[in-house]
C-alpha cells in the first residue's frame, strides 16, 4: 500500500513540477496566485538584481533607478550592495531576458540536485524506499516554488545552500568534512540573510569557527564595496521602516499582517508588537537550543521566527522552510504518527488559496483580494502563517525530546562548553542524523 501511495505521490509531484515550468511560458497558473497576477510582471525581482549590477558596473549607486532602465521593469533594489557587485554584475554578461531564463534553469537544476541529495540522505538514515519517494516529491509539489521562479528570486537558492550545510557528512554521519558546512552556509547567507538566523544553533553545536568565518567574510563584503557603510545605513533604514509600520496588503503573508486583519485595522505602528514577537519567538528558539541536542529542529525554530517577526513576507519566501520540512519528514520516527505533520503542512501550503477563497466567499475571481470582506482576508492570510505556526510547535516538541543532559542546568552547561571548546580547541561535537551525540560521560 505504502509503495503504491509513494509512487503515486512522486509521479503527481513530477507532473505538477512540469506544469510549473510550462506555466512560466504559458502563464496558465498565473491567475491562481497573488504574486503572479498583481505585480509588475514576470521577473520583476530578478530585474532589480540585474539593474543594480548594471548600475555599479557603470559607476552608479545600486539603489538608483535610472531613466531609461536597462531592464523592462523592476522593483526597487533593497538588498546589501555587495550582492549587486557580485551576483548582479555577473548577470550582466548576457541580456536581461536571457539572464532571467538562465537563472530559472539554475534554480530548477538546483532543486533536482537537492532531490538527489535528499535520496542519498534518506538512504544514509536507513529510511525505506517509500519514505524516500515522498521526500523527493515534497520538493516538487510545493507551489511557492512556482512563484519563486516567476519572480526570479533567490530565496530558494539560499534555502538549498543551507540544506547542504545541514546535510554534510559531519551533520549526518558524524564525519569530519572540512569546510563544506562553512562554505555552504556562508554562501547561503550572502545570497539572502535568513540563513544567518541559525548562527546560535551552530554555536551551540560547537561550530564556532564556522560562524566566525561567515560573519567575518560578510562584514568584509559589506564594508569593502564602494560607499559600503553609507549603503549599509540606507539598507537598515529602508528595511527597518517597513518592518515597524504596517499597512494592509494582500500579498504579504506575515504573522503581523494576519494580526492586523484580526484587529480590524487598516494600518498601524507595530513597533511594540514587533518587539513582543521577536522576544517571544527568539526566546523559544534560544531555549530549545540551550536544552536540546536536536540541531535540525532548533534550526527550524530560528528560521520560522523570520516569518513571525517580519512585515514583508511574500509567498515565495516560504520556499525557505521547504528544506526543513523535507528534513523533518525523513528523520521522523516510524512509530510517531505526528511525523506526518510536515507532509500535511507541505500539502496545505501548496494549495492556491486565492481562487479557493474567492469561490468560498462568492467573490468573482477578478475581484482584488484587498476588496474581500475581513473574514475572508483572515482566512486567506491564515493559509501560510497558521501551517508555519503548527510546524514551529512541532519543531519545539521534537527538539525537547532530545535533551543535551539529564538536567536543564547540565544541558545549558553542555551548550556553553561546546561553544568554548569550538572556539579554543576547534573541537566539533559529533552530530548524527542532525542530533548531537550525547557525551559519553553522561550515559555512564
Amino acid at each position: 500500500m505504502r509503495r503504491w501511495m509513494s509512487w503515486g505521490f512522486l509521479t503527481s509531484a513530477i507532473l505538477i513540477h512540469i506544469l510549473f515550468i510550462t506555466s512560466l511560458w504559458t502563464g496558465i497558473l498565473n491567475p491562481l496566485f497573488h504574486d503572479t497576477k498583481y505585480i509588475l510582471g514576470q521577473g520583476a525581482d530578478f530585474f532589480a538584481y540585474y539593474q543594480a549590477g548594471y548600475n555599479v558596473l557603470n559607476g552608479l549607486s545600486c539603489y538608483l533607478i535610472p531613466d531609461p532602465l536597462v531592464v523592462p521593469y523592476l522593483y526597487p533594489y533593497r538588498y546589501l550592495p555587495y550582492f549587486a557587485y557580485s551576483f548582479g554584475a555577473i548577470l550582466n554578461i548576457v541580456p536581461p531576458i536571457t539572464a532571467y531564463w538562465l537563472w530559472v534553469g539554475v534554480v530548477t537544476v538546483s532543486v533536482w540536485l537537492a532531490i538527489i541529495r535528499t535520496r542519498t540522505l534518506a538512504k544514509s538514515l536507513d529510511r525505506p524506499d517509500w519514505e524516500r519517494r515522498i521526500a523527493m516529491g515534497i520538493w516538487l509539489v510545493f507551489s511557492p516554488i512556482y512563484i519563486e521562479l516567476f519572480l526570479g528570486q533567490v530565496t530558494l537558492m539560499a534555502g538549498i545552500l543551507m540544506f547542504y550545510a545541514l546535510t554534510t557528512s559531519s551533520f549526518v554521519e558524524g564525519k569530519k568534512t572540512g569546510w563544506t558546512t562553512t562554505v555552504s552556509w556562508l554562501t547561503g547567507g550572502l545570497t539572502k540573510l535568513i540563513p544567518f538566523f541559525i548562527a546560535p544553533v551552530l554555536l551551540g553545536a560547537g561550530r564556532v569557527r564556522t560562524v566566525l568565518v561567515a560573519f567575518t567574510v560578510t562584514i568584509l563584503a559589506i564594508v569593502l564595496v564602494p560607499a559600503g557603510l553609507e549603503s549599509l545605513q540606507f539598507f537598515l533604514d529602508f528595511n527597518t521602516a517597513r518592518n515597524y509600520y504596517i499597512s494592509r496588503y494582500a500579498g504579504s503573508h506575515s504573522l503581523k499582517m494576519l494580526i492586523l486583519y484580526l484587529l480590524g485595522l487598516q494600518s498601524a505602528d507595530f513597533s511594540q508588537i514587533t518587539g513582543l514577537l521577536m522576544g517571544f519567538f527568539f526566546m523559544l528558539a534560544i531555549t530549545a537550543t540551550l536544552y536540546s541536542r536536536d540541531v535540525w529542529s532548533c534550526t527550524g525554530l530560528f528560521v520560522t521566527t523570520y516569518f513571525f517577526i517580519m512585515t514583508d513576507v511574500w509567498e515565495h519566501h516560504y520556499t525557505f522552510i521547504l528544506p526543513l520540512l523535507v528534513l523533518a519528514w525523513i528523520r521522523g520516527r516510524p512509530e510517531d504518527k505526528a511525523r506526518w505533520v510536515p507532509v500535511m503542512i507541505v500539502l496545505l501550503m501548496s494549495l492556491p488559496m486565492m481562487p479557493i477563497v474567492s469561490f468560498l466567499s462568492g467573490n468573482a475571481p477578478a475581484i482584488d483580494p484587498m476588496n474581500w470582506a475581513p473574514i475572508w482576508l483572515i482566512v486567506y492570510h491564515s493559509s501560510k502563517v497558521v501551517p508555519t505556526l503548527i510546524f514551529c510547535a512541532w519543531l519545539l516538541v521534537t527538539a525537547f525530546r532530545s535533551p543535551r543532559e539529564n538536567s536543564v542546568l547540565w544541558s545549558i552547561e553542555n551548550t556553553f562548553r561546546n561553544v568554548w571548546n569550538g572556539l579554543v580547541k576547534n573541537e566539533d561535537p559529533t552530530i548524527e542524523g542532525g542530533v548531537l551525540v550525547r557525551p559519553q560521560q553522561s550515559s555512564e
